[in-house]
């Protein structure tokens, strides 16, 4: 294992709760992409062939599956903060508020057993 992988294991910068294993995929260049995990911050998707760099800034599609009848998705800007083995981290940059609100009531909504989804949360256009 690489020394900046272990790193960040052993000392985790995360300042927000984080989704693990979740049905998220990231669409880049219409492409879809497996999200490892993500947050109100940022994400990480699996490494693949052709990757962007650290500080490569990419434009993606988020989209998560809640129920068979809504989706929970965004567009947005993001820059690559590592590429290893452990996959690809990404922080969003200049999200909105209005962004914020639904990424931070989403999370709730999945760091708990309560399955009822924010009224306002999900964008139907």
């Amino acid at each position: 294992m690489m020394f900046s992988s272990l790193f960040r294991t052993l000392f985790p910068r995360r300042s927000s709760q984080r989704v693990v294993g979740s049905l998220a995929e990231v669409h880049i260049d219409g492409v879809p992409h497996h999200v490892l995990d993500w947050s109100e911050t940022g994400l990480s998707i699996d490494g693949y062939e052709g990757s962007p760099a650290v500080g490569e800034r990419v434009m993606f599609r988020f989209v998560l599956p809640l129920t068979s009848e809504d989706i929970f998705e965004f567009e947005t800007w993001a820059e690559v903060i590592h590429n290893d083995e452990a996959g690809i981290g990404m922080r969003y940059l200049s999200i909105s508020d209005d962004l914020t609100r639904r990424l931070r009531a989403v999370l709730r909504v999945m760091g708990t057993t309560d399955v009822t989804i924010p009224k306002g949360a999900i964008s139907y256009d």
